[in-house]
This record gives structure tokens, C-alpha cells and sequence, in this order.
């Protein structure tokens, strides 16, 4: 039988390895248009009904241009009426980072899209940047900057960036030819590719900030995604990980700062290693030619 000291050990050391779990948690991207996708709401669906079996709340960013119209927006409220929270990624989805992209053009996007989704349930003023791209000058960069702060957003931010929307059109073109082998490869590929960049950015938060932060990963609602979320859940959780809510995330003293670099964007991780004078950065932080060797890897092309 165990003694008492060696069962307050076993207690101690796990209530030890529990504190300093990496956690992280899921922001998705802009929404379905269910007028050009007749999947939209199987997808949809899909993605929610995972969340809900694996208790999460995550925090959905929607662009109007993604979502089509009134029947798009339905299903964007279904996110708010199952607990999670509506946050803002703008009406066309522009670069703020093109030169060919005004100011006030930009903001005036902001401000349609929440004219639209303010009034559904779940309605979070946090903004997300489409591209995660925040502005090639500092003129640009702080206007929208000091617009959202007086309109009481909050961040929008991610820590963990990844590609899966490059990975998705893999997928897409893999079911279309009806190439199940592949598919079976491209999820494993893909999960590996998420647990990588996790890691990747983990190590740099620590590197940057000097502890490991509560993260926040860039998803997309899209098939794959939907086709893999329960899968993805449960790698992170066998390589060490904690899921946590969005909103738990967001309390991380992290997303309370601005970077100060230009162009201004990418994971803000990335942005603050930048700042500290890191050059070991790639840019853009993610990208498709990075996936090659990846799927390589995998015995894909």
C-alpha cells in the first residue's frame, strides 16, 4: 500500500504538471456562404457539434463578403446561441498592409459589419484582421488602432497562426477526385502542421515574453476543419496541451499589447519577437510554399 507522503507526492507533482500545461484555444475566421457552398451548414454544424462534445467556447470572427447574405449571418448567430462569442472581421476583408487600401475605406468596413452582427447573441466587440495584416505605415497602423480603442474593442489577436486554409484546398481537391487515400494522409499532415506551428510559437512566446502564454489559434471555418476538429482536439491534448476557452485566453496580459513595428501584423508573438530585434523571423509568418516538405513528409505533393 502507498504511504500518505508518496500519495501527496503524486498529488503534488500533478496538480504541478496541470499548472504548467501549455493551453491554448480556437478562433475560427470568417464564416460560410451558404448561396455558393451547399455544405455551408453541414460544416457549420459540424464544427459546433465537436466544440460542444469537447465543452469548449471558442470565439468565431466573421467578414460579411465571407457570409453571403441574411442566410449566412443565420448561421453565424448559431455560434452566439450555442455560447461562443461573435467578433468582428470586417465587411470586404481587406489588406489594411496595400497601399491601395485608404484608411477610411477600412474603417468604414469595420463599421458595416457591426452595424450587422452587433445585434446577434454572442456579440463580442473584439476586431480581427483579415490576413491578420494591421498596416504597411504608422499612420495607417494607429489610426485604426486608436478608432477601435474608442469604440471599445478589444483585442482580436492571435498567438498560434497556422495555414489551414492552404491545407484545406488540398482537402477540397482530394474529395473532389475522390482520392480517399490521400485524404487519410492530408488529415494526419495536417495535424502534424498544426501541432508544429503550436510548438513553433510556444517556444517563441517563451523566448519573447518569458512564459508560456495562454494561446489563441487562427482556424478558419472550413472543411477540413471540420472534417478533423474532434482529431486536432485530441493530438493536442496526447502532446501535452489544455484546451481552454477563447474568452479564458483572452484574459492573458499578452493580448493587452500593441506592437510596435510596420508592416504591423502577423501572430502577436511574432510582432513582439520582431520588436525585441529576433532574426530568426520569416515573412510572412505563414505561407504555402512552407507546407512542401510537410506534405513530403506524408508522401503528398
Amino acid at each position: 500500500m502507498l504511504s500518505l507522503s508518496r500519495i501527496f507526492l503524486a498529488l503534488a507533482l500533478t496538480a504541478s504538471a496541470c499548472v504548467h500545461a501549455k493551453q491554448l484555444s480556437f478562433s475560427f475566421d470568417d464564416g460560410l456562404n451558404p448561396d455558393t457552398n451547399p455544405e455551408a451548414a453541414a460544416i457549420n454544424q459540424a464544427l459546433l457539434t465537436q466544440l460542444g462534445k469537447a465543452h469548449l467556447h471558442a470565439i468565431i470572427y466573421p467578414s460579411l463578403i465571407k457570409l453571403g447574405g441574411s442566410a449566412g449571418v443565420q448561421l453565424v448567430a448559431q455560434w452566439g446561441a450555442q455560447g461562443h462569442a461573435i467578433g468582428n472581421h470586417s465587411e470586404r476583408h481587406l489588406n489594411l498592409n496595400k497601399k491601395e487600401v485608404s484608411t477610411a475605406d477600412y474603417l468604414e468596413g469595420i463599421a458595416v459589419a457591426e452595424r450587422q452582427l452587433h445585434v446577434l447573441p454572442g456579440w463580442t466587440a473584439r476586431y480581427r484582421f483579415p490576413f491578420l495584416k494591421e498596416g504597411d505605415t504608422r499612420q495607417k497602423r494607429d489610426a485604426v488602432r486608436q478608432w477601435l480603442k474608442e469604440r471599445g474593442y478589444q483585442s482580436g489577436a492571435v498567438s498560434i497562426d497556422a495555414s489551414d486554409w492552404f491545407y484545406n484546398l488540398r482537402y477540397l481537391a482530394y474529395e473532389k477526385a475522390g482520392n480517399t487515400a490521400d485524404l487519410a494522409q492530408l488529415r494526419k499532415a495536417y495535424i502534424a502542421h498544426l501541432l508544429d506551428r503550436a510548438n513553433y510559437y510556444d517556444e517563441l512566446g517563451k523566448q519573447t515574453l518569458g512564459y508560456s502564454p495562454k494561446h489563441v489559434i487562427l482556424l478558419h471555418t472550413n472543411k477540413i476543419n471540420a472534417a478533423t476538429l474532434t482529431d486536432i482536439i485530441s493530438a493536442f491534448k496526447a502532446q501535452g496541451w489544455e484546451w481552454i476557452d477563447t474568452q479564458t485566453a483572452y484574459a492573458d496580459p499578452l493580448y493587452k499589447q500593441q506592437p510596435d513595428v510596420i508592416p504591423a501584423g502577423e501572430s502577436i508573438i511574432w510582432s513582439l519577437a520582431k520588436q525585441k530585434g529576433s532574426t530568426t523571423l520569416r515573412y510572412p509568418a505563414e505561407d504555402a510554399p512552407y507546407e512542401t516538405d510537410n506534405l513530403r513528409r506524408f508522401g503528398l505533393d
